[in-house]
């Protein structure tokens, strides 16, 4: 332990305060009593003190207390999150999940883990009668088993060996019935048809609001997306619901890269460590990164916007007013932040949850090809261009549409940003710099305490899912309100409809800031194109070898780092990807869509638009045989070159002897 701790760097909104660092001696006497410590929990901040500073790293004491008040005694500074209001509670408890259903949304591609997930989602779960899934299925019907079907071979399978019972035992004896069938959806498409995650995810949100004008799902009613090859722990189903209600937030949304199965039943290092998400990368998007952690917290934690696709879990209402855009084929990077900004527009609150009670088979998910192979869809690199372009508009990031009328419509249509909170208001609680592709606005590390953001909810109520045109998704709940963001006195303030809107200038980016980034954007693609040429003479296969060894002495660091375990575990390209920023001179570029707008990000072993990756899919595989093939190719190349160049001097040979 060192001999001083850090207190925190504390964010309040509006403005931000860092309290000083403590010595040890005086760190509880500022905090509390000692043993008060466990109760309240502990944030790791990480340990690059390059970016943050000393100030933002290292431990730091959690205060549950500070999402209010900011660290502020003045009353007038105090501002907690709106709860559930009697006007809305459709007749319901304002707690619990007594009269509220638990839809839960999965997609999955080819992935022979999914009965296997239904299975424990149901027979692990309290109130398994209660649950109704979604499964977006994306099979070779031909080769691959169907989700269901699978799952209630595997119920007779557990009936038989344990005689019957209730759900946990397969259902009832003797019976040939598949427990909970009727709960479960299945979206069937080719997995021919795939276009990646976002558009999987999309196409459950079309159906879930089909489901709700329909009267089958409630705004009331609980909503939790994940993945299609999880555990649970056992009566799951409660404890999130009660883990949502410490948040004492009627727009909270749980989410985080969930830990691992063999965590399952485990206390990890018997502090109840969790993953905590509150950091960013720009690749060709911005993408979440450096996952921290986080132990013992008594409840769950206020995040600085930052939402993981691997859990989200919230009242209804939040999925219905924010469903995932289905029009953007073939994105990875990018998915995460931007529908965090949507969820934040609208008013909901991103929590690290305090507890593991979903957990992710990582091995069993990306050690099998069949899972990761959606890059051979029906989508074009057009497609995707146009759908990096999309999400790049949404947070004003470069690279996105240039036209500001044409970008401040998409920003107000069904799948854009909200009018509760301002992107404006977002970056500084984020501490993100979109608008120039910048980790941080300020330097200081937003992963300790930060002030929960106030803002005004809908006069309609939080239950009120808005209206749009069903064919040019414009809002139709326009006029805008004197609480919404967009509102705009000389058009709202009189007549009704939806109306041309002028942009305002300060939405408009400096000229001169645009030509610098275009330029920007110029000399590092000149920069690309002069390391490619340069390849072919180059230490390569020194490089990779020393790759190769650093991924091995990594995987055997010390358990003890306060880093290790906290990585993002998205893929195995992404996992290597992290790993080599620890070596000098040898730089991974990230995972690329080809034709993307925008800057191409700077890597020494980019090889222009290598298109034949991007054609079969290879990007997906792990970073090792990525390499893998690349010196194959070169080698190839270089035979070919070596070959005619040989030829050629045999060629000349034989004229002169003739």
């Amino acid at each position: 332990m060192q001999d001083h701790r850090i207190l925190e760097s504390s964010i309040h909104y509006p403005s931000s305060r860092i309290l000083a660092a403590v010595p040890e001696d005086n760190y509880h006497t500022t905090m509390g009593k000692k043993d008060e410590k466990a109760a309240t929990g502990s944030i790791f901040l990480g340990v690059d003190e390059k970016t943050w500073g000393k100030a933002g790293t290292g431990w730091v004491d959690y205060i549950p207390e500070y999402e209010c008040t900011g660290g502020s005694t003045d009353p007038a500074d105090r501002h907690c999150p709106h709860t559930l209001k009697d006007a809305d509670d459709m007749g319901l408890p304002h707690k619990g999940r007594e009269g509220r259903l638990l839809h839960v949304n999965l997609a999955s591609f080819r992935d022979p883990l999914c009965p296997r997930t239904l299975k424990y989602m149901f027979t692990k779960a309290t109130r398994p009668q209660d649950l109704r899934v979604r499964v977006l299925q994306q099979n070779i019907p031909e080769e691959d088993e169907d989700c269901l079907e699978g799952y209630c071979r595997m119920m007779a399978e557990l009936r038989a060996e344990t005689g019957g019972g209730d759900t946990s035992s397969g259902g009832p004896p003797g019976s040939n019935d598949c427990p909970h069938r009727d709960q479960v959806f299945i979206h069937q498409i080719h997995a021919s048809e795939a276009a990646g995650p976002t558009y999987a995810r999309g196409l459950i949100g079309i159906d879930m609001l089909k489901a709700f004008e329909e009267k089958k799902i409630s705004q009331q009613d609980f909503c939790m997306s994940t993945d299609s090859h999880m555990d649970f722990e056992p009566e799951w189903d409660e404890r999130m619901v009660e883990m949502w209600d410490l948040t004492e937030n009627e727009y909270a949304v749980l989410s985080t890269y969930v830990a691992n199965i063999d965590q399952l039943g485990t206390n990890l290092n018997g502090q109840h460590e969790v993953p905590h998400l509150c950091m960013v990368t720009f690749t060709s998007q911005v993408r979440t990164h450096a996952t921290k952690c986080a132990r013992n917290l008594p409840r769950p934690k206020l995040t600085n916007a930052i939402w993981g696709a691997g859990l989200s879990f919230s009242k209804c209402h939040a999925e219905l007013k924010v469903p995932v855009d289905p029009y953007t084929p073939g994105i990875f990077d990018g998915e995460e932040f931007n529908r965090a900004a949507r969820f934040w527009t609208h008013g909901y609150d991103i929590y690290t949850p305090h507890r593991v009670y979903v957990l992710h088979d990582y091995p069993g998910s990306q050690h099998n090809p069949k899972t990761s192979g959606w890059g051979h869809g029906k989508f074009t690199m057009e497609e995707t261009a146009k759908g990096n372009a999309r999400l790049k508009t949404m947070l004003d990031m470069p690279g996105g549409e240039s036209d500001p009328e044409k970008a401040l419509v998409m920003k107000r249509s069904k799948y854009g940003l909200g009018d509760r909170r301002s992107l404006d208001e977002l970056i500084q609680f984020s501490g993100i710099d979109l608008r120039h592709r910048k980790v941080t606005i300020d330097g200081k590390n937003r992963c300790g305490n930060i002030q929960w953001v106030p803002f005004a909810e809908y006069p309609k109520g939080v239950n009120y899912i808005p209206r749009y045109n069903e064919t040019t998704e414009d809002p139709l709940d326009v006029p805008y309100d004197k609480t919404s963001v967009w509102y705009d006195p000389q058009i709202d303030g009189v007549g009704a409809g939806l109306v041309a809107r002028a942009v305002k200038t300060e939405e408009v980016q400096d000229q001169a800031i645009l030509e610098r980034e275009k330029a920007d954007e110029e000399a590092a693609h000149a920069a690309h194109e002069k390391e490619a040429k340069e390849l072919a003479g180059s230490d390569l296969h020194k490089e990779h070898q020393a790759l190769k060894e650093m991924l091995a002495a990594h995987d055997s660091e010390s358990p003890q780092s306060p880093e290790i375990g906290h990585r993002e575990v998205i893929s195995n390209a992404a996992a290597a990807a992290l790993k080599a920023e620890h070596l000098e001179e040898v730089h991974v570029f990230p995972p690329l869509i080809r034709g993307a707008n925008g800057g191409i990000p700077k890597g020494r072993f980019h090889v222009g638009p290598m298109k034949f990756m991007a054609k079969h899919g290879v990007e997906h595989l792990p970073m090792q045989i990525q390499l893998s093939i690349m010196i194959m190719v070169i080698g190839i190349c270089a035979a070919v070159i070596v070959t005619t160049g040989n030829v050629g001097r045999m060629t000349s040979k034989s004229k002169k002897r003739g």
